[in-house]
């Protein structure tokens, strides 16, 4: 046997188990050395794509102008703009068309006003209009709003502008009726919230919750037939011979910024 041969064959059995450790340490460790490979190559194949896209935009970049990217910017601008205008009349048609189908199927004439300031408190409710004497508006005149709802009564004229006082002012009361079987009437008057009441009905009246309130007629510069509300309670004290109807406005006048305004004339006669 050769003096070499013989030197590899010694050192064969620890070959051996250097490779099995290896072998059985690499599959033991192996999620191990698994995601310790990941959290290095996952950088770099980030940064290589970052690197990727930045020079691709860098070289489609150099195709446009500055002036072109200037119109770009100008049209994204333009587009926007135009999407604000269009939501903006969208929302000004929908209120135009309650306005409007309301005039069209009414006997009086309207003139349209704008709100410019609001007086809203618990004891307080009232608005200042852009019109007023120089336009027609008179004191008692009824304001309403979308579809014909009773707002409120002129309080104060000046020249073009005018001062509209709610139906739910503590100082104001309305003529009004109920849309029930015996159509009830009674004034409402304004309570220390958004709330309506009617007082003193009689105890036979027969009232209902969701019974529709509407202006009875019976105040001269107001028609009959002006939506008012809706009954949201009735109230009866035990051996009480009346009861109380608590009335819930159909216009919340923190929401409206336009309102329609009765002209007090009288139709010529031929």
């Amino acid at each position: 046997m050769k003096p070499g041969f013989a030197g590899k064959n010694k050192y064969k059995p620890v070959i051996i188990l250097i490779s099995f450790f290896l072998f059985f340490f690499s599959f033991l460790f192996r999620d191990f050395l698994t995601k310790t490979a990941s959290e290095i190559t996952h950088p770099l194949v980030s940064l290589a794509t970052s690197f990727s896209d930045n020079l691709f935009w860098w070289s489609k970049s150099r195709s446009i102008t500055p002036h072109e990217l200037e119109e770009l910017y100008q049209q994204r601008s333009h587009i926007a703009v135009e999407r604000m205008i269009f939501e903006q009349l969208k929302d000004e048609n929908e209120h135009l068309k309650k306005e409007l189908n309301f005039v069209q199927r009414s006997p009086f004439s309207y003139i349209p006003a704008n709100i410019m300031t609001k007086s809203i408190s618990q004891t307080v409710s009232r608005f200042v209009i852009d019109v007023g004497s120089n336009q027609g508006i008179e004191l008692g005149t009824p304001v309403l709003a979308q579809e014909g709802i009773f707002v409120g009564k002129i309080s104060d004229v000046r020249k073009d502008s005018s001062t509209v006082t709610t139906a739910t002012d503590l100082t104001q009361a309305i003529a009004v009726s109920l849309l029930n079987e015996s159509r009830t009437i009674g004034v409402t008057s304004g309570t220390m919230s958004d709330l309506l009441k009617i007082s003193f009905i009689p105890i036979d009246e027969q009232i209902q919750k969701n019974d529709l309130v509407v202006t009875s007629g019976l105040e001269l510069s107001i028609p009959s037939g002006l939506l008012v509300g809706i009954v949201n309670t009735v109230k009866q004290e035990i051996g009480s011979p009346f009861q109380e109807a608590i009335i819930e406005p159909l216009v919340d006048i923190r929401r409206i910024d336009s309102v329609l305004v009765l002209i007090n004339k009288q139709p010529s006669s031929p």
